[in-house]
């Protein structure tokens, strides 16, 4: 995979590119707001890492650009931060058994999640 460098700052996030490959980003989203748990006040942080690329394929005979877009969406109150970090390494640890079970070519998984 290609090194990549900061491209730009933007007021919600930063957007990282390859110098090599300039179809490849990978921009860092957020933003903030206020919550109600109840009657508690806290702080929702909404955060999203999203991988944009152009893949080279062939279907037939004819080579076209594929736009591949893969996205990671958190949306929680601060105080939630050891649950979703638990939910973020269950999901990390069972994306290549769902991958090779073709979930992301459109078939239902075989292996039920384990969170």
């Amino acid at each position: 995979m290609p090194a990549l460098k900061v491209l730009r700052r933007e007021n919600t996030g930063v957007v990282y590119a390859s110098t090599t490959k300039p179809d490849l980003t990978v921009r860092f989203r957020g933003a903030q707001q206020n919550k109600s748990l109840g009657s508690i006040a806290t702080t929702n942080f909404l955060q999203e890492i999203i991988i944009n690329d152009h893949n080279e394929v062939t279907v037939g005979s004819t080579t076209a650009k594929d736009p591949v877009s893969v996205r990671v969406r958190v949306s929680a109150a601060k105080e939630s931060k050891t649950r979703v970090s638990a939910l973020l390494a269950a999901l990390a640890t069972q994306l290549t058994v769902w991958d090779g079970e073709g979930v992301f070519q459109g078939f239902d998984p075989d292996t039920a999640p384990t969170i």
